[in-house]
């Protein structure tokens, strides 16, 4: 597993170092896909991934890759979270901002630890969370009453499954729940099929194949669709469970230059998204050749087909923040006790970077997707 998470470490620094240097040379220029959206100075824009790299990492690898917003001196990386770091916190550095990908109960448990984050864009429509359980195990929420839930994902993300314990009548309290020792490992499930857990929260397009994946621990051979079975959750709360949005640190805000750099950022994710939906083959390629996945081949290309049904169709744009959703999610957080205090939609959004983006936003790039449907791709199973 160590050695996993040193591969993908180096493959992340390869990505930022086949990008040109921010090396105070020739200014900033027009880009190729934001025309005169151009910051004064050059800006590295961190881009904090939940966790190790999955399908949720194909359409910002592209953005990374691509040299559309490169001459606008604007650089992507990407960058993952480690054990014992706090995954919110960054340092004032000269020339670079950040964005992070969270659901709203994981933002704001960040901001009642001290990072005061605001949503720019939203993203996912769903989550895609998925709760399983061994087929010999528990066989409804009400058994998991005094057990232990294996959750792929980071504190705050467990919210709707607590809430679903809650209407199931479990009370959350009893059921201990544990998160990745390191997250920039790949969520490894060895703790559902050993004993270890009652059953294991994960996403829809990453821990839902490595289920299938898991080699079986007696025939050696994966264990595939039949291995773990859907804990039926009739309140809706995990099927309904809110998806990641974009966040940043409400201060870099106040700076011009990161503003454009964070719209340009925007601009090149959307045109990520917007390739991925439309070509899930090439974009699991584009992800397995960065080096930065630790799966590949068709396996790859399922996760990324099963991702774009977190987003599309998008009927309000793969970006549009849901006040309304927000809003019910952050009085989750505080219902099931992740969360004191339950701020304002007013004080947790900031538009002004994303009506940057959209009114830079070429006519060709669609947010919408409206005629998006997945395509047909088997998950390989050796």
């Amino acid at each position: 597993m160590r050695q996993t998470a040193a591969r993908v470490a180096i493959s992340l620094v390869l990505v930022a170092a086949c990008r040109p240097p921010l090396d105070g040379g020739a200014g900033p220029s027009a880009s190729s896909i934001a025309g005169s959206l151009i910051p004064s100075r050059e800006i590295a824009v961190g881009v904090h991934l939940p966790g190790a790299p999955d399908a949720l990492a194909s359409a910002v690898t592209r953005a990374a890759g691509s040299e559309s917003i490169a001459g606008a001196g604007v650089l992507i990386e990407i960058v993952i979270p480690y054990a014992g770091e706090d995954a919110f916190a960054v340092r004032d550095r000269d020339g670079q901002t950040d964005l992070f990908f969270a659901t709203p109960a994981a933002a704001l448990i960040a901001r009642e630890a001290g990072n005061d984050l605001v949503m720019i864009a939203g993203l996912q429509r769903t989550y895609g969370l998925q709760l399983a359980a061994p087929p010999n195990g528990a066989a409804s929420l009400q058994d998991l009453a005094g057990g232990s839930l294996l959750v792929q994902g980071r504190p705050g993300d467990e919210a709707p499954l607590l809430a679903a314990l809650t209407a199931a009548g479990v009370e959350p309290s009893g059921v201990s729940v544990t998160f990745p020792e390191d997250p920039s490992i790949p969520f490894d499930p060895t703790g559902l099929f050993d004993g270890s857990f009652g059953a294991a929260a994960v996403t829809s397009y990453d821990g839902a194949a490595r289920l299938q994946e898991f080699y079986d621990f007696e025939s050696g051979i994966p264990l595939g669709p039949d291995g773990s079975v859907a804990l039926e959750d009739e309140s809706g709360a995990i099927a309904a469970a809110p998806g990641m949005g974009i966040w940043v640190v409400r201060s870099t805000l106040e700076n011009e230059d990161h503003r454009i750099a964070l719209a340009l950022t925007l601009i090149a994710i959307a045109d990520g998204l917007a390739s991925c939906r439309d070509d899930a083959v090439e974009c699991g390629v584009v992800l397995g050749d960065s080096g930065i996945a630790d799966r590949y081949g068709d396996g790859l290309v399922w996760s990324v087909n099963a991702f774009n049904a977190t987003l599309w169709p998008a009927p309000d744009g793969a970006f549009a923040i849901d006040e309304q959703t927000l809003t019910d999610a952050v009085a989750q957080a505080v219902a099931v006790g992740l969360a004191a205090s339950a701020p304002s939609a007013d004080d947790l959004i900031d538009r002004r970077v994303l009506d940057l983006a959209l009114a830079n936003l070429p006519a060709n790039v669609d947010l919408v997707g409206s005629l998006w449907a997945p395509i047909e791709v088997q998950l390989p199973l050796e």
